[in-house]
């Protein structure tokens, strides 16, 4: 039950909100960095949980439902989009995207898997 689309201006619009007071806040001391986990590590998480002890749930659930995980990356990537976009409008002077669960998928999964979905986020936020 994946859905089409989320909203994040309405699902964490409290997130930018909280940009635009911290960036006030900073008066332009510091640049503000505004961050997302990159799809592979929302995946991991929400189909395996957050403990490293589970590290092989998410990528069985790539080999053994590879349509609904295409599904899922794809939702996520677009989500990480219109969040990092939504901060970068909100303040934020930089942005980053971490992959803290890299460590758990092989390089031919992460290839195939994570890594498009990456190159498209630096594109598309290039675009906008």
């Amino acid at each position: 039950r994946i859905p089409k689309s989320i909203d994040v201006h309405y699902t964490l619009g409290h997130v930018f909100e909280a940009v635009k007071l911290i960036k006030y806040e900073l008066k332009g001391k510091v640049p503000l960095i505004g961050f997302s986990a990159a799809p592979w590590t929302l995946m991991y998480y929400l189909v395996g949980g957050s403990s490293k002890k589970n590290q092989q749930i998410a990528s069985q659930w790539l080999q053994n439902h590879p349509k609904e995980s295409q599904q899922l990356l794809d939702l996520l990537t677009t989500i990480v989009i219109d969040y990092l976009s939504a901060q970068i409008n909100a303040g934020a002077d930089l942005i980053q995207v971490f992959e803290a669960m890299g460590d758990f998928i092989e390089p031919k999964d992460f290839n195939q898997w994570a890594l498009p979905c990456m190159q498209k986020i630096a594109k598309e936020l290039k675009l906008r």
